[in-house]
């Protein structure tokens, strides 16, 4: 069975009807297009004729939609933003293409800003504005166009794509662990100090639990709001840190921090890619294709 593929109305019809219907307004919507006011009313009338369905309820000074009218809007706003957007990505000699990157403190130091480098040379056309977040967003991203978030995939009523798969590890300083050897006796560390951070559902309990000593309830030296915090801290030998082995991978690289104890726990939590539930821009394609491709490389020091 073929559907009925009917052509889209006259471009010049569309944009007069949307500018008119956005603004409330002729004379408003002719001086946006740099038309008369006749010829926009034209227009108009000439989508209606084509829909069959009248769009407006001219009042005098006022313009009404029809429920029509305020269906076809949104729908007609959002097809020409798009289009504005990636035409100034593709084409635009002006200026550099802005994309705004929502993720928090944590991956934004320990990972995203040691690769921009390799994203910078893969897209030189594209400039990246960071905005760091303790808690990642419950509804749509407004103030960004993309983000990476730490959680368990719960977002409901966003597009989410997974970006790794973790284990939590025990780590310390160089010259903290040497004072401390654990010897992966856990009954050892449950007498030195401890650093947390506040809100983990994968925490230090969960930890000592799976060791079968589920009746001790560990009071961290150090509580932190966020990862990169404990990370600093544990740099500094403040305690004993549990974290995830991708976040903690550049300072296990560069020795600052070490593996403290053997015992591994795979880790429930992870970083999700949050897309906008709408048609993706180029930039914000290019950035999720780079970072996909970038999290298939080998993220760690624990194999998965």
């Amino acid at each position: 069975m073929r559907l009925n593929s009917r052509p889209l109305p006259p471009l010049k019809a569309l944009k007069a009807f949307e500018a008119a219907a956005r603004l409330r307004s002729l004379t408003r919507a002719a001086e946006e297009l740099h038309v008369t006011q006749g010829a926009v009313s034209q227009q108009v009338k000439l989508l209606e004729e084509y829909l069959d369905t009248q769009l407006f309820i001219r009042k005098p000074r006022k313009l009404e939609l029809t429920e029509a009218a305020r269906a076809y809007l949104p729908v007609l706003t959002d097809v020409f933003n798009n289009l504005q957007a990636s035409t100034n990505e593709l084409f635009s000699k002006d200026q550099q293409t802005l994309l705004t990157v929502k993720c928090g403190s944590s991956f934004m130091r320990h990972w995203l800003i040691p690769n921009l480098t390799a994203f910078y040379q893969q897209y030189p056309h594209i400039r990246v504005r960071l905005m760091s977040s303790v808690w990642p967003s419950q509804d749509e991203v407004a103030e960004a166009d993309i983000e990476i978030c730490n959680g368990f995939g719960d977002c409901s009523g966003l597009q989410v794509e997974r970006l790794t798969w973790e284990k939590h590890i025990v780590v310390g300083s160089p010259e903290f662990v040497a004072a401390n050897l654990l010897n992966d006796d856990p009954l050892k560390l449950m007498q030195l100090p401890l650093i947390s951070v506040i809100g983990d559902r994968e925490n230090w309990q969960q930890w000592f639990r799976r060791q079968n000593l589920s009746n001790w309830m560990p009071t961290p030296v150090l509580e932190c709001d966020t990862t990169a915090a404990a990370i600093d801290a544990a740099c500094h030998g403040v305690g004993f840190l549990l974290a995830r082995n991708h976040i903690l991978k550049p300072v296990l690289d560069r020795g600052e921090l070490v593996q403290a104890h053997s015992f591994e726990v795979e880790a429930a939590g992870a970083h999700y890619l949050v897309l906008p539930n709408k048609p993706l821009t180029p930039k914000v394609t290019a950035f999720r294709d780079w970072v996909m491709a970038t999290f298939q490389q080998p993220v760690g020091p624990i194999n998965r």
